[in-house]
């Protein structure tokens, strides 16, 4: 699997997601192994419908995109003399994460570009898949969309911004986004809820639905169910990319005139970790 934006994605290990471009909707396919040992064949399972456009809207591309997730050994981690062993807080599986679709809608006659990311989590879009009732070919978007995804109109790049286990990483218009997804610290951000945030941890807020409004090229708004925890912050205006780093994520700006150092002009690492608990520290790191 990859981070990279292409035709089809590999859900699983026989299941392929790809956008079908003549239907404008999401096409899953199942890699079905022939009896006989012959080459395998791929099996249309069924097609998910899109959030519905205005009449002269039409999808300019779309993709889906899944974190690569490398194999894991039972071998015990290397352990480096006077550090202590790793904590893997943004740990992913290959049972586990995210599906991302981005979707870019336009219109022939104008120039105008809206960027639309679904999100939904791994195990809900497997399930919904291996579900299917018999002679069932088709699922529109409001019945299916709404109740297991989040929706969110900004741009997501699989060159700049990254997926990590349950949390994807934005950065968009000068501002850093990062959403989670976790049932389990989604309950513990509620319970923590009005409580001040310590000191060096950045202030998280759960969010119960996403809306992104009709606008000029939707026919009507789309309304994700899916819960997430959002930490918003000023990103620095020349960052180029976010990246694993380490157990963390690491924005990275070669150039000077960010929001935090106008005048420095070395590389910068804006560098998100999370401890034990799971709650995030932002920390920000210079290289002379």
């Amino acid at each position: 699997m990859s981070d990279r934006s292409s035709p089809f994605e590999m859900i699983s290990r026989d299941t392929i997601a790809r956008f079908d471009e003549k239907g404008a909707a999401l096409e899953i396919c199942r890699i079905v192994e022939e009896p006989d040992g012959s080459a395998p064949s791929l099996c249309t399972i069924v097609h998910l419908g899109l959030p519905p456009r205005a009449p002269e809207a039409f999808i300019r591309y779309s993709s889906c995109i899944r974190e690569s997730v490398p194999a894991y050994s039972d071998a015990p981690s290397f352990v480096i003399e006077g550090r202590p062993p790793k904590h893997p807080p943004f740990h992913s599986s290959p049972k586990d994460g995210l599906v991302v679709v981005v979707i870019a809608i336009g219109t022939h006659s104008t120039f105008i570009t809206t960027h639309i990311t679904i999100v939904t989590r791994l195990r809900s879009f497997i399930a919904l898949t291996a579900t299917m009732p018999p002679g069932v070919t088709y699922i529109p978007w409001e019945t299916w969309g709404p109740r297991i995804t989040a929706c969110f109109e900004l741009p997501f790049s699989c060159w700049s911004d990254a997926l990590i286990g349950d949390r994807l990483a934005t950065i968009s218009g000068g501002t850093f986004s990062l959403f989670d997804f976790n049932s389990t610290r989604i309950w513990d951000a509620i319970r923590r809820g009005g409580n001040p945030p310590r000191h060096g941890m950045h202030l998280t807020t759960v969010k119960y639905k996403s809306v992104i409004p009709r606008g000029r090229l939707l026919k009507e708004d789309i309304v994700g169910e899916l819960p997430y925890i959002s930490v918003i912050k000023p990103a620095f205006v020349d960052w180029g990319f976010l990246t694993k780093y380490e157990e963390g994520l690491a924005g990275l700006s070669w150039l000077g005139g960010s929001l935090v150092s106008p005048t420095r002009n070395s590389p910068t690492l804006i560098i998100i970790k999370a401890d034990e608990q799971d709650l995030l520290h932002i920390e920000v790191r210079t290289t002379e």
